[in-house]
C-alpha cells in the first residue's frame, strides 16, 4: 500500500482551477493548511490593491509568492543553529586547550 495520495487544491480563489497534487498521506493536513494560507494572503493582496487597475491577478500571485517566501527565509534565518554550534565548538576547543595547560 502506498503512503501517497492525490488531492485537489484550489490555490488562488476566483481562478476556477484546482490543482491535482500527489503528496504523502501524512502531509495532507500540512499541504491543505499551506493552500489555505496561500489563498488568505492572495485575498488580502487583492483587497489591498482592489483600486489598482495596473495589477493583474498574476501580479498579485507573484506578490503572494514573494511574501510567503520572505516569511520562510526569515524563519530559516531565525532557526539557523550553525553560528551557535560553530561558537560552541570553538569554545570547546579553547576549554580543551586550557585543560591541557594545567
Amino acid at each position: 500500500m502506498s503512503d501517497e495520495m492525490l488531492i485537489n487544491l484550489e490555490a488562488f480563489p476566483g481562478e476556477g482551477r484546482n490543482y491535482p497534487v500527489t503528496i504523502k498521506a501524512e502531509d495532507e493536513g500540512l499541504v491543505r493548511e499551506a493552500a489555505r494560507q496561500l489563498r488568505q494572503k492572495f485575498i488580502a493582496y487583492k483587497q489591498a490593491f482592489s483600486g489598482s487597475k495596473r495589477l493583474s491577478d498574476k501580479d498579485l500571485m507573484a506578490m503572494t509568492a514573494l511574501d510567503i517566501t520572505t516569511d520562510l527565509l526569515r524563519l530559516e534565518n531565525k532557526n539557523d543553529a550553525i553560528p551557535f554550534s560553530t561558537k560552541i565548538k570553538q569554545l570547546n576547543e579553547e576549554l580543551k586547550d586550557l585543560l591541557k595547560e594545567e
